[in-house]
């Protein structure tokens, strides 16, 4: 009888550890997906644990859940049903249930009356010896972007692993958590070693949470070995290809970076926010035939606006200009005000811009478009939105419509809303105010651009040289001379063959200067023999050296006409 009694309690033992095997393989089954971002996966584990076995632990597990997932501030009333069910399991309260309302009320933004839940359950009694329960309560504190409190859970879970000297690694990972939220990475990623040595379960999940960190450092070369730790602890944790895409990225591996969004997306739960969370990413690798398709299949499940914004981007750069304006036009009618960005408008003013620049436009439309663009970009730069020179864009669109005038105006204003031009934005505006004659302005341009340069390039001389000289043509002292002297001094000797024409425009000057001004025909004719040297036929300079050696010019003698007059003519140039 002893024996069948003893045969018959190990064989219920057996079944009670099996039952309790199973129900933890469960619930870290549950918590791998919820770590790995399959929430549908993760949601079904756990409610199918509440409906087998309803214990105080899998309500928390579930009301846990609610709270870890991108929606938590939509899901805290439902996190909160399923704490208070959990807390009904014992007559005078669940204390890990308890630890869950606390949670609620730091997701809503009521830390004191979080407080006061957890200093009941830790503060006194068993709970403040027992290191599970406090190591929950830090836990409650680092949840939450927009509500938190990381001093705090730092606290508990020092105090978790004083009461108990356990090397839980979770507590360590809690403890990351909350030194991400102060901005502390040295003793974040200290923590996360910790967590590591301690070998989780969930290994792939700490080196994920590795690489996020080394990426917003921008420490590649330890994410990319935290990447690929986390692919072989777990090949199907999702997150480590969602920052496997996001460090391609960063080298513009387009291509790369869209297969591992694709990655990211297949070892997700593919519900409706895991595609759009891929359409984002695939948009971001500038896969955009893979956004719009994405799109398209969420389109009847999705509620969130930025779809709009992600299609119009796409078809913009697609080339599809129309569709482009209709879905970023419905972005800014949908998107709260405070989702709505001067990007959103920029992107509608380089789609009207572009359409105004379709080679067989109508001549009313590309006005009535080019207006549109104005409009549009004027509103962008408003917003202060400085990802594209906008007003680059619009000086370059009418520079090459030759219509100068507003391609000034545009350039001024790019100049105008960059903190610091540079040379190249006041030589392309003093062109363009040279090219519309307005010389006053194009002189004090050139004047920029030459302190900017500092004597290391010589067209801005030039140009400065010629604007002076247009704008005093009654000047008989020859104001140029000086910046035209600058020029031909930084025309290194190998490249003056080439820049022929303008160096006999500035020799001319110059030796016409020392000629009529100076009375120094020595050194008029040393100018003029330079100019000739790289272009022997300037008619100018051969002239200007005969009158100075004083030869005459030569008179070429024509047949007469039927008159018996003849005709004579003098030879080109003169």
């Amino acid at each position: 009888m002893k024996k069948i009694m003893k045969t018959l309690l190990f064989s219920f033992s057996v079944l009670i550890l099996a039952a309790l095997n199973g129900k933890a393989q469960s619930i870290d089954e549950g918590l791998k997906h919820l770590n790995a971002e399959r929430y549908i996966l993760a949601e079904k584990t756990f409610n199918d644990l509440v409906k087998s076995n309803p214990t105080a632990e899998n309500y928390f597990e579930l009301g846990r859940y609610y709270l870890s997932t991108p929606d938590a501030k939509e899901n805290l009333d439902k996190a909160q049903e399923v704490f208070t069910k959990g807390n009904a399991l014992d007559k005078k309260g669940n204390p890990l249930n308890n630890i869950g309302l606390a949670m609620v009320k730091i997701g809503k933004g009521d830390l004191a009356g979080a407080k006061i839940l957890i200093d009941d359950e830790i503060g006194k009694g068993k709970g403040s010896k027992d290191s599970e329960l406090i190591y929950r309560a830090g836990e409650a504190y680092t949840l939450f972007d927009w509500s938190n409190d990381p001093a705090e859970a730092i606290m508990l879970i020092d105090k978790a692993l004083e009461v108990k000297k356990i090397d839980n690694p979770q507590y360590y990972v809690i403890k990351a958590k909350a030194y991400n939220i102060k901005n502390e990475g040295g003793d974040l990623m200290n923590a996360l070693r910790n967590a590591e040595r301690l070998a989780p379960k969930d290994l792939a999940s700490v080196y994920s949470f590795m690489a996020k960190i080394w990426l917003q450092g921008k420490n590649y070369p330890e994410a990319q070995e935290a990447i690929d730790k986390s692919i072989a602890a777990d090949p199907t944790h999702a997150p480590a290809y969602y920052y496997k895409s996001s460090l391609l990225q960063t080298y513009q591996k387009w291509d790369e970076a869209a297969k591992a969004a694709k990655k990211y997306l297949e070892n997700g739960d593919g519900d409706c926010m895991a595609n759009l969370r891929y359409a984002k990413l695939a948009f971001t690798a500038k896969d955009f035939d893979n956004v719009l398709a994405k799109i398209k299949e969420i389109e009847s499940c999705n509620t969130d606006p930025i779809v709009h914004r992600l299609a119009g981007i796409s078809k913009f750069e697609q080339g599809k200009y129309d569709a482009a304006i209709a879905d970023l036009k419905k972005y800014i009618s949908v998107a709260s005000k405070e989702e709505i960005f001067g990007l959103d408008y920029g992107f509608i003013g380089r789609a009207f811009l572009a359409k105004s620049e379709i080679a067989d436009a109508d001549a009313a439309d590309i006005v009535t478009n080019e207006n549109l663009a104005i409009e549009n970009i004027d509103k962008a730069v408003s917003l202060n939105d400085t990802t594209y020179e906008y007003y680059t864009e619009l000086g370059r669109h009418f520079q090459e419509k030759r219509d100068y005038d507003n391609a000034v105006t545009f350039v001024e204003k790019s100049i105008n809303n960059k903190k610091k031009p540079n040379g190249q934005d006041f030589w392309t505006l003093g062109s363009l105010q040279y090219m519309t004659k307005n010389y006053e302005k194009a002189e004090a341009t050139f004047d920029k651009v030459i302190a900017s340069y500092k004597d290391t390039w010589a067209p801005p001389y030039l140009m400065s040289a010629r604007t002076k000289a247009y704008k005093n043509q009654e000047d008989t002292t020859f104001i140029a001379a000086e910046m035209y002297e600058k020029y031909t001094s930084l025309i290194p000797d190998d490249q003056k063959p080439a820049n022929a024409s303008s160096l006999s425009e500035a020799f001319s000057y110059l030796a016409a200067k020392e000629w009529l001004v100076n009375k120094d025909s020595d050194k008029a004719m040393v100018y003029i023999d330079e100019l000739l040297k790289y272009d022997p036929t300037y008619q100018r300079a051969i002239d200007l050296k005969n009158s100075i050696l004083g030869i005459e010019p030569e008179i070429e003698e024509m047949e007469g006409d039927s008159t018996g007059t003849d005709s004579t003519t003098t030879k080109p140039g003169k």
